[in-house]
Formats: C-alpha cells, sequence, structure tokens
C-alpha cells in the first residue's frame, strides 16, 4: 500500500509518469528520469542507492529479486538519461555481487557482477554478442565480469586445464527501448542532424549488437557525419561500415567514398566496385583515387579502351546484383574487425578483339562465373577462378585472378591459402597494381 501511494505521489508531481509494476519482469512507462525517482521511493528490489559521483565510491547491490525490464517511451531524452546512468555506473564500478554458484546469472549492462567459482582455477570468455568485449578476470576464487553490450554470453570455467562447466551471463538493459522504434529516432535525428543521433546510435550499438537494422544505422551514422563535416566521427563511423560496403546501394558507396577521402582515410574497395554503371559513384570513384591522399594501392592511371569498357560493363550488368549482396562473411572471426582499408584501381585493359571473342561465346567462362561468386558464394569463386587458370590461359587476368582468389579465402578465414596467393602474385606480378592491393588483404590476416 505504501509503495502504491509513494508511486502516487510521483505520478502527481510529475505529469504523465507512469504506474510502476509491483512484479519482477517488464513494466511500462515514459521517462526515465521519473521511473528512476520513482524507483528510489521502493523498498527491496534491486535498486542501488544513488551513486557518489564526485568521490567515485564503489556502489554494491545484491540480487534480491528478479530484474525489473522497464519500457520507455523512445525519445532523445530517455536515450540520453539512460546513457548518463550507465556512464555513472561505470565511473564508480557499480557492482551486482552474487554469492551463490550458479551456471546461470544476469547483470545490468554497465555494472559489474561478482559471483564465486566452485575451486575452478581459470575461466575463458566462449561466446558473446558481434563486436562485444567484456571485461572478464577470476581472482581469489571470484568472478568479475562487465560490459555495455546486451546480450547472452557463455563463461567455460577450467580445472586441470580441463574445461569444467559452462555459465550463462545474460547482460540486460534495465529499459527496453525498442529497436525499431530505436532506429526511426537515429533515422529523424540524422535528416535533421541533430547531434543527439549521436547517443542514439550509441545506445543502439550497445543495446543492439548484432541489431537488425546495424547496417543502416551504421551507414546513417556516417552521413551524418560527412553532413557536419566531422572528420573524427567518420573516421569512427568508417570502421562500423566497411565489413558491409559492397551490400550499400551505389550512392550510399559514393557517399562513403567521399565521406573517406575527406577524412584522408584509406578503405578497401572490392575489385567488382569498378565495373559500376553509376554516374555518381564513378564520379566519387575518381575523386577518391584523386585525392591528395593516394591510398598506397592506388594504381598509375593508364589508357583505357572505351569500346572495351562499354562492351565488359554490358556484359556485368545482369550480375550486379549478385555482385551488391552483403559481403558480411568476409568480417568473421579474427578477420572481422581488420577488413583492410586500402583501395585501388584496375590499370588492366582487355583489348577490343578478346571482347569481340567473348561477346560472341555465349557460353558463360570459368572467370566471368568466379567474379560473379566473388561476394554471394566465395568457395564457387575460388573453384571457377582455379579453374581459369589452369584452362583458359587469361594471361592479361592472371593477376586479378590471383588477388580475388587470396580474397576469396581471406573471406573463408583460410589464412594458409591466402598467403599462398599473395606470394604468388608478388612474385609473378611484382609491379602489378593487384600486388600492391594485396597488402591490404596481408594487413586482414595478420
Amino acid at each position: 500500500m505504501l509503495k502504491k501511494l509513494a508511486i502516487t505521489l510521483v505520478a502527481i508531481v510529475f505529469v504523465g509518469c507512469y504506474n510502476l509494476d509491483n512484479v519482477g519482469g517488464k513494466s511500462s512507462g515514459g521517462s526515465i528520469r521519473e521511473i528512476e525517482i520513482a524507483g528510489s521511493q521502493q523498498t527491496g528490489g534491486t535498486t542501488a542507492p544513488t551513486p557518489n559521483t564526485t568521490t567515485g565510491e564503489t556502489v554494491e547491490t545484491r540480487p534480491q529479486q528478479e530484474e525489473k525490464i522497464v519500457s520507455v517511451d523512445v525519445n532523445d531524452e530517455n536515450v540520453n538519461d539512460y546513457l548518463t546512468i550507465i556512464k555513472s555506473n561505470l565511473r564508480t564500478s557499480a557492482k551486482k555481487v552474487d554469492d551463490n554458484i550458479k551456471n546461470q546469472y544476469t547483470v545490468p549492462i554497465g555494472e559489474t557482477l561478482v559471483f564465486p567459482v566452485d575451486n575452478e582455477k581459470a575461466i575463458k570468455l566462449s561466446t558473446s554478442p558481434k563486436n562485444a568485449n567484456p571485461k572478464v578476470s577470476l581472482t581469489n576464487g571470484k568472478v568479475t565480469f562487465r560490459t555495455v553490450y546486451q546480450g547472452q554470453y557463455v563463461l567455460s570455467t577450467y580445472v586441470n586445464g580441463s574445461v569444467n562447466r559452462k555459465i550463462t551471463v545474460s547482460a540486460i538493459s534495465k529499459y527496453d527501448f525498442n529497436e525499431k522504434d530505436l532506429y526511426k529516432l537515429i533515422l529523424q535525428d540524422s535528416e535533421k542532424r541533430d547531434k543527439d543521433v549521436e547517443n542514439a546510435v550509441t545506445l543502439y550499438k550497445m543495446l543492439y549488437p548484432a541489431g537488425r537494422y546495424s547496417k543502416e544505422v551504421n551507414y546513417l551514422f556516417l552521413k551524418y557525419a560527412y553532413d557536419i563535416r566531422n572528420n573524427s566521427l567518420i573516421n569512427e563511423a568508417l570502421a562500423g561500415v566497411k565489413n558491409d560496403f559492397s551490400s550499400y546501394s551505389d550512392s550510399e558507396k559514393a557517399t562513403i567514398l567521399r565521406a573517406a577521402k575527406l577524412a584522408n582515410k584509406s578503405i578497401f574497395i572490392p575489385s567488382e566496385v569498378y565495373n559500376t554503371n553509376n554516374s555518381d559513384l564513378k564520379n566519387a570513384l575518381n575523386e577518391y583515387n584523386n585525392s591528395s591522399k593516394a591510398p598506397v594501392d592506388r594504381a598509375p592511371s593508364a589508357p583505357v579502351d572505351n569500346r572495351t569498357v562499354t562492351t565488359e560493363k554490358n556484359k556485368t550488368k545482369t550480375q550486379t546484383t549478385e555482385n551488391e549482396t552483403s559481403i558480411v562473411d568476409y568480417a568473421r572471426e579474427k578477420v572481422r574487425s581488420v577488413v583492410g582499408g586500402i583501395s585501388g584501381t584496375t590499370t588492366t585493359v582487355t583489348t577490343v578483339g578478346s571482347v569481340k571473342s567473348k561477346t560472341t561465346n555465349t557460353t558463360e567462362s570459368y572467370y566471368e562465373k568466379g567474379m560473379k561468386n566473388l561476394n554471394s558464394n566465395p568457395k564457387v569463386a575460388i573453384d571457377n577462378l582455379k579453374k581459369s587458370l589452369s584452362s583458359e590461359k587469361i594471361q592479361d587476368k592472371k593477376p586479378e585472378i590471383y588477388y580475388n582468389i587470396a580474397s576469396s579465402y581471406a573471406k573463408l578465414g583460410n589464412r594458409v591459402e591466402v598467403t599462398k596467393y599473395i606470394r604468388l602474385l608478388k612474385q609473378e606480378f611484382p609491379n602489378s597494381s593487384w600486388a600492391k592491393k594485396s597488402e591490404a588483404l596481408s594487413n586482414l590476416i595478420k
């Protein structure tokens, strides 16, 4: 009764305040500030006292009931308020201490979970959400775990070098920000060039590390950074879009290239991008490759027969959709965070005669099959490009084929084969622009 009365009084003072549920699980409401004030009136529960942010005092709570997840209105005010709470918890090392040995724990993002182990001597992170990098340590029989990324984490404990058991830690948000609504807020703020978009993007990445709208959010953040000409933000945003570069539209690719040029940054450009028919993307490629900071793999200019280029582009027109499919698997496991960062142009020129002979042949060559599957199916691409090397004897395409085989193996995470084909490329064609481009792949597999 007292709890309801306290919440009712808060509702009178703050117009629009919601009714906080008395049981664990999701509640609904509007303003985080009102929720925090209402929460401070409660007895019991897991609400921590207001942290002393000036003294750096450590705040500890012990679990007494299931964590409450409160639905809130998705707006800039609530986004900023929640980030402030998380930053405060990080600054004060807010802890949730559980003295029980269990296989499952829950902790709010930004707080440090502390729990005991059963005479286990080592612990290791086994699985985590994409791009998440939690802090995990085991000292004096106590595990400390902290992350700002929502999701499931699996920890493995060890005894005498062998896995003893698996522990699941659920890192949750105290407030339920609907993913679609949060994406809409980012879209709205970015269109207005509102600075609040920076916090909205930050929270989206924390709550949805591998979210449904991640690709779109990454691009909107980059476009915002480019629109306001903020090189620091562009550098941050480029890290988010580079792994999905091929999956963006031609218009979006052009914006990414112009942003990279403005920030004086090199990015990895898949070779098939140069086959575009889009005039805006062509211009962006030219601007990028002619920028004052010439990427280290940029090829010297070479005369190109326009008739050849036109014929080649017409030949690949039907391949556009497949070539623009996502290359997100290129960023898997250990290679996912260092995709390259070096661009290039093609200097290989096909003669008019060779183009004529190809266009009169209705059978698709191994080379063409390989190029068509570069992004959608790297295994098929490798198989066909190898057949092209052994049977088609396209000498002028050989450096490019070596490069694309190495690139496809990189997408599959096969370091040995990547190294092998880069070595062949550099040995046989040391002065080729493709040999220079291969430096990006070399960096990728380190």
